[in-house]
């Protein structure tokens, strides 16, 4: 990372969790996708669309509840990651939420008050984020574990 350029560099973190993230929700939506029938393709492909159209006309939709709850738990991970994080990130310019929320930490002294509203204010994306896509999340957990 440093002889690419990548330390305390926010493009050098997300590519980290790229990489980190994607066997999760590979392992994931696998499951998911297993599920879906291949007859929905080939009726698509037969009313006469392609197999891009039948994609995104057809399949795209169906994959959506579990494609949206991957998207959360991946978001969720990463907006709440410390290690890498404090690893990569040096300056106070790219510090991340919880890299932040570390230093009301310090040898000798807690400031719980400063660190709890901090920690509030850090919640408010995660639960605008979960009030929207709560139906998408319970309806992909859900496909993705019947077998069939």
């Amino acid at each position: 990372m440093t002889q690419l350029k990548l330390v305390d560099n926010r493009l050098g973190l997300i590519l980290v969790y790229i990489a980190v993230r994607i066997p999760f929700s590979t392992v994931m939506l696998r499951g998911f996708f297993e599920n879906v029938p291949d007859a929905l393709e080939e009726a698509a492909m037969i009313d006469g669309c392609s197999r891009f159209g039948a994609l995104f006309r057809v399949l795209l939709p169906v994959m959506k509840p579990g494609i949206v709850a991957a998207f959360i738990f991946n978001f969720v991970n990463c907006w709440n990651e410390l290690f890498l994080s404090v690893t990569l990130m040096n300056s106070d310019a790219n510090k991340t939420i919880p890299t932040a929320l570390n230093g009301f930490i310090s040898s000798f002294n807690i400031d719980w008050g400063s660190m709890s509203a901090a920690a509030v204010l850090t919640i408010v994306p995660t639960m605008v984020l979960f009030a929207f896509a709560s139906r998408h999340i319970v309806q992909g957990l859900t496909s993705g574990a019947v077998e069939g």
